[in-house]
Formats: C-alpha cells, structure tokens, sequence
C-alpha cells in the first residue's frame, strides 16, 4: 500500500485512518495498531511545524514475513529532534527509525503482525512439558499405528498376487497374519486414544487455569475498553483448540509418516510412477499451503467479529431488564443484528475463500488421476510392469492421493490454527494489549488508613492530551487521617468515584503521589492495598453461588456465628431466613433474584466480614428506605467508631452530615472541606446542594399530604 500528500489536516487523518485499517487487516494486535497511529500522527505533525502544509510526503506499508513494515518518507528539510525531553510525544517519533537506503530522510517503523513459530511452539510445550511421558507413548502408539498402515497395504497386494496364482494356503497364511496385524492396529488404536484424551484433559486444565490466572490481573481500563468477548472466546474456544493441537500434529503427522512409507514402496515398484505422484502432490501441497495462510488471516477476522457478537450478547443478558424498562428492544436488536451479520459474513468469506482454493486443488486431483492411469497403460505397453503390479499401484495411488492432500492441508491447517490461538491467549498472558496490574513490592503487616492526595492528576484517556479539559481531576490534594470518617460530596461527574479507585488502585494516578500510611502506593503490594480496603459500590455485583459462599469469598474461614452477626448490622439477616434455605439460597446471575437493597445490604454485610482498615461506601444505601438506612448507617458509624477509616460518597447530604469532615468535590479539585455545619457557612456550592436537597424534601413531603 501506498499514500502521498501534502502536509494538510485533511490528508495527515486520512492516511492515517487508512494506515491504521491497513496495520487491522495484518492481523497486529489492537496495542501495536494504536502506538503505529499515534506515532504516525505524531510523525506527520511535527514534520507540517518544521516545513509547511504544502510539502509532500510518501508512506509505503508492505508485508514482511511476519511483520508489517512502514517507510515514511519526508522532505529533506525535517531534522530529527535532539536529547529526547520527557514529553510521551517525542518518545513516540522515536519510534521511528532513520532508513539506511538511498532515499532521503526515509523513516521506518515495523509492526508485529505475528510471533515466531519457535516461540509458539515453546509456549504449547511448557503446558504440556509436565505430561511429556503420556505424550511419548502417544507418540510411540502413532509411529506403531503408521508403521501397521505401511505393512497393511502390502500383506493385501499378498492376498491379490495370491488369488492370482490361485495358492489357496497361501492366501489362507497370509490372511491370518493380515488378521494379528489389524488386530494389533484396533488394540493400539485405543490405547493411543486414553492416552491423547489425558494429555490433552491434563493441558487443557493447566492452560484455563494460567489464563484465568492472568486475566484477573488485567487493568481494569482493559476491561473497561476491550469488554467480556474477548475473555469469553479465549477463555473457552482457543484454550480448547491450543489444547488439542499438539496431540492432533503429532495424530495427522504420524499419519502423514503412513503416506510416506506407502510412498517409498511406490518407489521400489516404479520409479516413473513415483515420479507422476509426487509431482501431482507437490503442486497440490504448494495450493493446500496458499489456501491455509489465507484462511489463518481470514479467520483472524472472523474470531475479532465474533467477539465483538459475544461481548454484545452477554451485555444483552446482564442488561435485559434495563433494556426492557428503556423500551429499547428494537434499537438493541439492530445493534445485534448489525453484529451478528459482520461474524457470519467473515465466517462465509473465510469458507468461500477455502473452496476456491479447493476446487483448484481438487481438478489437479481429477487431471492427475487420469494422467495416472495413462502412465500405467504406457508402463504395460512397454512391459516394465506385470497387471498385478499395475493394480497394487492403482490401489497405492488411490489410497494416497486424496488422503495425503487432506493430511497436508490439516496439518497446515493445524499449524495455522495453533499459530492464531496461542498468539490470541499470550496476547492476554503477557502481551501489550491487555496490560496487567502492577504492584510494589513493599508489604505493610498492618494499615493504619491515613489516605494522602498530593497534587494528584488523572485522565481516562489513555492518549497523552495537551488539553486541560481531559483531566478528570486536576492538582487533587487532601488528607485523610486515620480512624477519621470522611465524606466526598459534589454533583454527578466531579471525580468522586475516581478518588475511590485511585486508594484501591484500580486506577493509577497519571501525575502526582496517592500515599496509605505515608507511603507511595505504588510501592505497596496487592495485599497491603486490597487486603486492607473494602469497597461497597452503588450496584454492587453478587455471584452466582449461595448466600453463604458469596460472604466466604472473603473470610474462607466464616464461622455461623460471624455471618449472622455481619448480616445483622447490614440489616439482611431477616430477609434471608425469610428464605426457604435460608443463607444456602441461590443467587441467579448479577443477584436478580434480590432487590437493590437487598444486593446493597449484602455487599455491606461482605465488606464488614473483611474487617479491614478502611472502608469505602460509594453510594452504598442508596437503594435503601429510610429505616433501613438509618439502621445501616448507625451499624457504619459503629465500625467508624473502632478506630477505621471510613470513606462515604453520597449525594443526599443529610447521610453524611455526622461526618468527621466533609469534600466538597468540584471539577477534579477539592473546593473546599470542614464539618457540615462549617460548610454551609461559608461553602457556597455546598450550601446550594443542601439547599436544592431540603426544597426537594419539602416538595415531596407536600406531594404526599396532597
């Protein structure tokens, strides 16, 4: 592909667009396409700031083996920039490489569209590496099963001559030993079957449980941006095909190894015929081969499309109540549509593309048959073969042919398969795509909950922005002192949720320092920060398991005594005895089988089993009535009152009125803070939140007397 053009915003978007499509159809992963764009853009408006929108520039993109290269070519008048600053900006040109060619200020970026074959190879093996024993008997069973299938067609070609000659014990003897071998064949047969089904039950468990090991460790931005298809898929379909590959190579090879022993005996028999076959089999090795690269890149299309269909019928599920209640069935099931038509047709184009190359196959196949038999008439003619020997050539040719072809194409196909599955899972185990959660290594035996803000700054975008309207929270900068119990207040959009996830560090702050106990959180291990900090949200998620197993996921240990008396204090103990079984009751999915409150109380009720420093209440009582609240919040202020921090979100300003201190939050800052009584004194946005609060009760209140 190739691009030219002036330096204009017109053109720099549109090849970038187009290059961005091109790095998609290569296969690269989402990351590796992302970083080539920025870069790209990068490239191009720094070059239009040195020269001017009217020079021209030039970007080819070709394939090369496994990567996409790029060669960006600029007016001679574009100088590289000095010492790199820290700017991410400049990091990105530096992307770029200088070209060591004849053509002037040639700039060269190369995407990976794939890993090497060595390295996918080694990945399989160290899953199944620790069942290597069980692999070498299949291995030693298929190479006993291949030598047989040799061994088979000439004891049968035996039988022939022999009816031929009319040697009856000859025939007899000869059938018996065609008998031991077959029944050798059927007993390897299913031995080598238990042993395939061990490896590939043993490697699949392992292979889940590293993948679901990793993706619990993905950011949560990853998950946020990328959705539930991608883990879905590959968390079931390329686990189960990674699984199976490498005992299926190790089948089609030494099934592949029977064809070539058929193939050697084709060979002492006539040269000239084996000439014949083996030419026909190399042209349609050479079409099997073309068809497997094109069906690996189409597939690679279709497994992206496909996710995009599973992500989306899961949120259909989850949100099925919602989308009800919106009347939006229609609106969703277009969206649906639309997706499910976009899978089915890469399915389709993949499949068409495979019968083209099919059908090619299968007319050289039809040629070479009777190309075949042509060559046996001559060889009769000529008297070099015997009309015995001609039939046990014939029978040779048909029995290979076909099936070989088809070994081969399985066995490329196999390959290409095993490439795009493992290349899909590493991309969730270490690849750039799915970033992880990183920790430090500093550990605290025990958290006081002093929380410090130092001149924090935080963006959701994951793109470096010069504009300041991207920050969600902008020079954020507050202390919490431990044991102290601390409301965030403010309207809708004002950060508060963000100071949330930035203590337990689902996000990290992008400048600035989030300090527990005086120290960089960054530095602070998984267990310091998520074993001291409960968080209770305003739609908290209850698993589909039982009462009593949902509030063990966070005290394996539970006793009956510490579940009840947690239940109490949240309030949900009543409701759930109300049950038929009682805390043994089954939660459906997402718990819709309890109201929000109930979930609510619940999720409280888990968060006090933690006991841990801090607790967290991102609008926690909100599905809660009046008395129910009440009775919530004196059971929080009880654990407020045991010395642990407590962090309250809340927009209805009454519910953290007790409050140590109160936030006022505005516009990713703290605008101000004190007691409710000293806000209302002097916070003018706080007063007018009271204020619009106290007028909405009063109108309610008239509402109902009415």
């Amino acid at each position: 592909m190739k691009w030219s053009g002036q330096l204009n915003t017109e053109t720099i978007d549109r090849v970038v667009r187009e290059a961005g499509k091109e790095t998609e159809r290569s296969g690269a992963e989402s990351e590796s396409r992302l970083r080539f764009r920025l870069s790209l853009e990068e490239m191009l408006l720094n070059c239009r700031e040195q020269c001017t929108e009217e020079a021209v520039f030039t970007l080819r993109m070709v394939r090369r083996g496994r990567c996409l290269a790029a060669e960006l070519l600029l007016p001679e008048q574009y100088r590289e920039d000095p010492a790199a600053p820290e700017d991410p900006l400049v990091r990105l040109r530096r992307e770029w490489k200088r070209g060591t060619g004849r053509r002037k200020n040639s700039w060269l970026y190369t995407v990976s569209t794939e890993r090497s074959f060595a390295e996918l190879i080694r990945f399989i093996w160290n899953y199944t590496r620790p069942y290597k024993r069980w692999l070498l008997f299949v291995v030693l069973a298929q190479a006993l099963r291949a030598a047989i299938q040799v061994i088979v067609p000439l004891i049968s070609a035996r039988v022939i001559i022999s009816i031929t000659d009319k040697a009856t014990e000859q025939i007899l003897l000869t059938a018996v030993i065609l008998l031991v071998v077959n029944v050798i064949s059927d007993v390897n047969f299913i031995f080598c079957n238990l042993a395939y089904n061990s490896v590939y039950n043993k490697t699949l468990t392992l292979l889940e449980e590293d993948l679901a090991h990793h993706a619990l460790r993905i950011t949560i931005q990853s998950v946020d941006r990328k959705g539930s298809g991608p883990f879905i898929q590959r968390l079931t379909q390329d686990t189960a095909q990674l699984a199976s590959s490498l005992s299926a190579l190790v089948d089609v090879i030494s099934q592949f190894v029977e064809k070539i022993g058929i193939l050697v005996a084709i060979l002492i028999m006539d040269r000239v015929a084996f000439a014949v076959v083996a030419a026909i089999l190399v042209l349609q090795v050479v079409i099997e081969n073309i068809r497997t690269i094109r069906m690996k890149r189409d597939d690679q299309l279709f497994r992206n499309a496909n996710e995009r269909y599973t992500g989306f019928v899961n949120e259909m599920v989850r949100g099925m109540k919602d989308m009800k209640l919106a009347d939006s069935e229609n609106a969703f099931e277009s969206e649906m549509v639309k997706r499910i038509r976009e899978a089915n047709h890469r399915r389709l184009k993949m499949w068409n593309h495979s019968a083209v190359y099919n059908l090619i196959r299968l007319l050289i196949e039809s040629a070479g048959t009777f190309g075949f038999i042509s060559v046996l008439v001559l060889l009769l003619v000529k008297g070099h073969i015997q009309p015995a020997e001609a039939l046990v050539l014939f029978n040779y040719r048909s029995g290979i042919q076909l099936t070989t072809i088809q070994l081969i194409g399985a066995i490329l196909q196999l390959i290409r398969e095993t490439e795009l599955s493992a290349e899909r899972i590493l991309a969730i185990i270490g690849g750039p795509e799915f970033p992880k959660e990183t920790f430090g290594p500093r550990h605290l035996n025990r958290v006081e909950g002093e929380i410090r803000f130092e001149h924090v700054y935080f963006s959701y975008d994951r793109k470096y922005t010069r504009n300041p309207s991207g920050w969600v929270m902008k020079d954020m900068d507050f202390a919490i002192h431990a044991g102290e119990t601390v409301a965030l207040v403010g309207a809708s959009g004002s950060g508060k949720s963000t100071i949330l996830s930035l203590i337990s560090k689902l996000y990290v702050a992008s400048r600035g320092v989030v300090r527990i106990d005086g120290v960089d959180i960054r530095e602070l291990d998984r267990e310091t920060i998520r074993g001291h900090i409960s968080v209770v949200t305003q739609n908290p998620y209850l698993f589909q398991m039982s009462i009593r197993d949902n509030l063990r996921l966070v005290k394996p240990d539970l006793t009956e005594d510490e579940m009840r008396d947690a239940c109490r204090m949240a309030s949900i103990d009543q409701d759930i005895m109300a049950k038929p079984e009682g805390y043994d009751s089954l939660i459906d999915e997402n718990g819709v089988n309890f109201s929000g409150g109930q979930r609510q109380r619940l999720a409280i009720a888990r968060a006090l089993l933690k006991d841990s420093s801090v607790l967290i209440l991102d609008e926690a009582t909100s599905a809660l009535d009046n008395v129910t609240q009440k009775k919530v919040w004196q059971a929080i202020s009880a654990v407020g009152q045991s010395q642990k921090t407590v962090i309250i979100v809340a927009h209805r300003l009454s519910t953290v009125a007790g409050a140590d201190r109160i936030l006022m939050i505005d516009q990713g800052r703290v605008l101000d803070q004190g007691t409710h009584q000293e806000l209302l004194a002097r916070c003018g946005a706080y007063r007018r939140l009271y204020e619009a609060e106290t007028e909405s009760d009063a109108e309610q209140v008239q509402g109902r007397s009415g």
